[in-house]
């Protein structure tokens, strides 16, 4: 089945539309897909009820709206944008500053925030660091594709996966080796693999990217006899970064289910008229 589009997307919010509009007996003369004004009247609403929403929640809604405003932008079939999920590449300045440094200009475009004002940041996750760096699209350009590496757990041929299977490798191949017990031998191939790819994409060598993966490890190696702490969460895969923008599946959104056959009978249907406002 193929992902959908911005076309696509669009008639899921048109949908959602339309189930507030039926929420309202007022409103059945508005015909939001085909009357511009109708639309603006109907979106105008749903948006101030999110707003409710948001502070009975106690969320901040212009928070959520950078975010989604980021997501927006990264669905656009726009070359200037550079969705959540892809592999981009320091450049300029910003390049030769992370090459002086000895820290990678290869990464992974995790987030996007459309600030009030100012250009578009993009969170990326490079190589080794715990939290993302943020950028503008100036300092921005695509990446080569990563090399996939085969491993005992099958095909990655995504950067941040890499990283954390290389991760959870090394840790292994330490803990057996400071117990005197030889590491598994598809540990071994894994971590080879997995290093070469890393080393190939980020243009670094092999001692240079160890080194950055090292602190990682270290924090999931066992202190003073104990057992090895338990090993964060995984980075999301690029599928999954994009998915962040619904925390939960849209079933389980503002009603509660448990309450769903205690609901009234049709005939309590607000009665405001909500284009009045």
């Amino acid at each position: 089945m193929a992902e959908a589009g911005a076309e696509q997307f669009a008639e899921y919010g048109a949908a959602a539309l339309d189930s507030f509009q039926a929420l309202f007996e007022q409103t059945e003369h508005l015909n939001h897909r085909t009357n511009d004004e109708h639309a603006r009247e109907l979106l105008g609403d749903l948006l101030i009820d999110l707003m409710h929403y948001a502070g009975h929640r106690d969320l901040e809604f212009n928070d959520v709206l950078a975010q989604a405003q980021g997501y927006y932008l990264s669905e656009q079939d726009n070359p200037s944008v550079f969705p959540i999920g892809s592999a981009v590449q320091l450049e300029g300045l910003a390049a030769d500053e992370a090459i002086l440094l000895g820290q990678p200009t290869r990464g992974t475009v995790t987030g996007i925030l459309v600030p009030d004002h100012g250009p578009t940041e993009y969170y990326v996750g490079f190589l080794g660091e715990t939290s993302n760096h943020k950028t503008i699209a100036a300092d921005l350009e695509p990446a080569p594709p990563f090399p996939a590496a085969t491993t005992s757990e099958g095909v990655i041929d995504d950067p941040l996966r890499a990283e954390a299977n290389l991760v959870d490798t090394m840790t292994r191949i330490v803990n057996a080796e400071s117990q005197g017990i030889r590491p598994h031998k598809d540990d071994l191939n894994d971590q080879q693999a997995l290093l070469n790819a890393l080393v190939a994409w980020n243009g670094m060598d092999k001692r240079s990217v160890t080194d950055l993966l090292l602190a990682k490890v270290a924090t999931r190696l066992p202190t003073d006899g104990q057992h090895p702490p338990t090993a964060p969460d995984a980075p999301l895969t690029p599928g999954q970064l994009a998915a962040q923008a619904f925390p939960s599946p849209l079933a389980d959104g503002l009603s509660n289910p448990q309450n769903a056959s205690s609901r009234g009978p049709a005939d309590t249907t607000p009665q405001r008229p909500r284009h009045s406002r």
